[in-house]
């Protein structure tokens, strides 16, 4: 069995591992959101809500929407179902949405890539602060420095001793403009050191050459757990202030780099222009969905932690890194390879 097919499998594994948790999920929802008060005139009976997901089935964003889903239909009495739209690093994703009716019908999974970053990178069809309105964020999680096992790296310091010695120190990503490329550039900038960066289509693919030993390292999503836990991949650090439950044996790479420091998430977005009381509504019925149980236990198997928050704190969250991402893009000469 080749490595790639072993990858597959246990990428479908992970898929498999998920669907019975949510199969649970339906279960186990508490009736309790199910008697949110809602806007009168939104939801109207029998029309669905669509959360659109920029990537394929299987991976983090995908596993929230499909637990977000199961508790939204309950919270607001109607039928939410996932769309994904793969493609771009999220940019088919997030064009579709802007374009899309403003009316809570049509709603985004969105993740740091297609708005806080590319339009930093590149020209994108859309203007990532008023094309949406921010619904809130729903889940934190760190990024995850990993290298094979047998690569002789066993810490940030050791990737950073190795990269000074002037041996060519490789890093793969899931793609230009990535939340792994920038946890990546970060880590370059503040250590003072420059891997060279290794684009693949998507996150599996760069795993699979991180394990083979093709490509020193990548900083993962916490879907990598599977890996790690599996000895085929060694956690070497996460990139949150604190350390991950998760992870245990990988302590904050602040700790090797003073000051460094990157928080992943995902949040939901409505297309700009979307009234404030349905907006209101969509935000009452996460808040309360990303409270439940059975949520947030399906979510922490993905290693993701479930949150909330104002619509115009995640608005403040994504100005806040947009300046971020595009001074750091801008000191460290990062372009589109």
């Amino acid at each position: 069995m080749t490595l790639a097919f072993k990858q597959a499998a246990r990428v479908s594994s992970t898929a498999a591992h998920a669907r019975r948790g949510l199969a649970a999920l339906t279960v186990g929802m508490s009736i309790a959101t199910a008697a949110l008060p809602a806007h009168a005139a939104y939801p109207e009976p029998g029309t669905p809500i669509r959360l659109v997901v920029g990537f394929p089935p299987g991976g983090g964003a995908d596993v929230l929407a499909r637990a977000a889903a199961v508790g939204m239909s309950k919270a607001l009495n109607a039928n939410v179902i996932v769309e994904n739209r793969p493609g771009a690093s999220g940019i088919i994703a997030t064009d579709y949405v802007v374009r899309a009716q403003p009316d809570g019908y049509t709603l985004y999974i969105g993740t740091p890539g297609s708005l806080t970053i590319l339009p930093n990178l590149q020209k994108v069809p859309y203007d990532p602060a008023t094309g949406l309105t921010p619904v809130s964020v729903l889940v934190t999680m760190p990024n995850v420095l990993v290298s094979s096992p047998n690569s002789g790296i066993n810490s940030a310091a050791d990737l950073i001793a190795r990269a000074k010695s002037g041996k060519d120190v490789t890093y793969a990503s899931g793609g230009n403009g990535t939340i792994g490329q920038m946890a990546a550039e970060q880590f370059n900038m503040l250590a003072g050191i420059k891997m060279r960066h290794i684009p693949y289509k998507g996150t599996t693919p760069a795993l699979t050459d991180v394990v083979s030993g093709l490509i020193d390292v990548t900083f993962s999503d916490p879907s990598v757990r599977t890996l790690t836990e599996g000895g085929k991949l060694k956690a070497l650090g996460v990139t949150t202030a604190g350390p991950s439950n998760e992870f245990p044996g990988a302590p904050p790479i602040g700790k090797s780099i003073p000051g460094y420091e990157l928080t992943n998430w995902y949040g939901v977005l409505a297309p700009g222009g979307t009234p404030k009381a349905v907006v209101d509504t969509l935000n009452r019925a996460f808040a309360s969905v990303m409270k439940e149980p059975a949520v947030i236990k399906v979510l922490a198997a993905s290693g993701m932690t479930a949150t909330s928050s104002t619509p115009a704190e995640f608005g403040a969250l994504m100005n806040k890194e947009r300046v971020k991402w595009a001074d750091l893009i801008q000191k460290s000469h990062i372009t589109l390879d």
